[in-house]
């Protein structure tokens, strides 16, 4: 009789702090962690499935499982993630220090050598995961050094040493993801569970045309992976070298198509960084999932300038396949900033253009923004400002969000942050707060009167996207037109009207700017701007 495989744990750090009362969106499932598990998996390996989301006693099975594993392997973003996986892997030294711990992700994959000064990895893979997490755990099983393994960071001698890069692939080299492993229902009770009254981020807007009170189960999929544009802020040119692959657009709406028989969901988020690069591709998708019948609604991100591009009958298929919401990054409100971020959207031409295409067809859109981009000039910042503005007034329903600039290692603008004197983080500890915006929007020196204009346009959107709970309703009446002229005009000066209705909220007992907002139902963070 032949020996079972041994066993793989696969750990999915929390995305957001819940000692803070603070979790993600549920329908975020643990892609990553299926994609790579997809040919241990289908070699006969074990592999056991972690997510600290779902799991209230994460850190027990998480030490369970690693007994007598092959090896513990995580992956985390820019985020809390950092700073969680961090304590769970140290705890999974500890206890069992010989075992080997493979990091992989978007952080590590341009931060790699802090994990092996901290003393928590053994192999960090660099960029795309799947093949390059296959040969890993067949070098374990065999005893071959992982230096030999194309695609990692190792570490040797007391320095680091990069293995063979290892090229992007396509779909087609790769199977689909191991499906049974992932406990849906549990992601689907914590959709609904309102019980707990956590702060939910990153949820999206649910459907325009969902009837009050549809129980959400809300699935995630990857269909593609990497990105073509060359964007300064982003991490990706570097990662995936401005490579795009994804599964075709008929073989993608089967595969969908077959999770939702499976599991039965009603919308399908696209975790992809690009979505919508190929035009066929996309109709092909469409067509697909309309001929079935359009049994759910889905969302997934664009480029602006790729729907201003898209044929009117590829943007019809889209509404007629339910596609419910495209988040788009719009970054800059002047057209010479756009160019030094090499995002170089034309404005005047393609922006009103695409968001008004989408919203003709009952297709919601999420606008977001950046705002203190390294040696970007005041008036660009207020450029972006007014322009956020006018499209929040102009399109009341769909989010216009604006954050401030984050440097994101394995970035241009990051390297050039730190030569203007930008202090990054030293530990993985301190990284994994480096994107509590709420927290820590002014540590990239942004000026004072933009950080007032940037609270006060936070709140006037509050009360223009009625928001809102408290009060009698012709007082947040009155305050969704006040704040919408003030949009119209970018007109912030003396928000008398703010401060009176705060007074307001405590004569009549409630609380004040805590509960001025409702869990989150945006796809960006405008509700959560700084308190004015």
């Amino acid at each position: 009789m032949s020996q079972p495989k041994k066993r793989i744990v696969l750990f999915l750090p929390h995305r957001a702090d819940p000692d803070q009362g603070v979790r993600v969106s549920a329908d975020l499932t643990p892609l990553e962690l299926l994609q790579i598990a997809a040919l241990p998996d289908a070699n006969g390996y074990e592999c056991v499935l972690i997510d600290a989301m779902i799991e209230p006693d994460y850190l027990a099975k998480v030490l369970e499982a690693c007994d007598g594993a092959l090896c513990f392997a995580s992956s985390c973003i820019l985020g809390f993630q950092v700073a969680h996986g961090a304590r769970v892997a140290k705890a999974v030294r500890a206890k069992f220090p010989k075992l080997p711990i493979i990091w992989g992700g978007w952080f590590p994959s341009v931060q790699p050598e802090i994990y092996f000064r901290e003393g928590i990895a053994d192999a960090v893979g660099l960029g795309q995961g799947e093949l390059t997490f296959w040969e890993v755990v067949q070098a374990l099983e065999n005893g071959t050094d992982l230096a030999e393994v194309p695609g990692l960071c190792v570490w040797r001698d007391g320095r680091p040493v990069y293995t063979a890069h290892r090229p992007v692939v396509g779909y087609e080299t790769l199977p689909d993801a191991p499906w049974h492993l992932l406990d849906f229902e549990k992601y689907v009770a914590l959709q609904n569970d309102q019980s707990h009254g956590w702060k939910v981020r990153h949820k999206y807007a649910d459907p325009w045309d969902m009837p009050a009170g549809t129980p959400l189960r809300g699935f995630s999929y990857f269909s593609s992976f990497g990105c073509p544009e060359p964007c300064t802020f982003c991490c990706s040119p570097i990662v995936t070298d401005r490579r795009w692959k994804a599964i075709g657009g008929s073989t993608l709406a089967e595969r969908v198509l077959a999770c939702h028989d499976r599991f039965k969901f009603n919308i399908v988020r696209f975790q992809d960084a690009n979505f919508g690069v190929h035009e066929k591709r996309t109709k092909e998708f469409c067509e697909g999932v309309i001929a079935a019948g359009s049994p759910f609604w889905w969302n997934g991100t664009f480029e602006i300038e790729t729907i201003a591009r898209y044929k009117e009958e590829t943007l019809d298929l889209l509404g007629k396949s339910r596609f419910h919401l495209a988040p788009m990054g719009a970054e800059a409100g002047s057209q010479e900033q756009q160019k030094k971020i090499k995002k170089d959207i034309q404005l005047e031409r393609d922006l009103v253009k695409s968001v008004e295409r989408l919203n003709a067809r009952g297709i919601q859109t999420g606008l977001s923004w950046i705002i203190g981009y390294p040696g970007e000039s005041l008036e660009s910042m207020q450029a972006t400002l007014k322009v956020a503005a006018e499209i929040k007034h102009r399109f009341p329903n769909s989010p216009s969000d604006i954050f401030p600039f984050r440097p994101i290692p394995g970035t241009e603008d990051f390297d050039t942050a730190v030569k203007l004197g930008y202090q990054f983080p030293r530990s993985l500890e301190e990284w994994g707060s480096s994107l509590e915006y709420k927290f820590a929007y002014d540590d990239i020196g942004l000026p004072w009167e933009i950080i007032r204009t940037w609270k006060r346009y936070g709140v006037a959107s509050t009360f223009y996207d009625s928001l809102a709970q408290e009060g009698a309703g012709p007082v947040r009446s009155l305050m969704r037109r006040i704040s919408g002229w003030r949009l119209k005009r970018n007109n912030y000066t003396f928000p008398l009207e703010q401060k009176l209705f705060h007074v307001y909220v405590r004569l009549i007992g409630h609380r004040t700017q805590k509960d001025l907002s409702r869990r989150d139902t945006t796809s960006g963070v405008t509700p959560h701007a700084p308190s004015a």
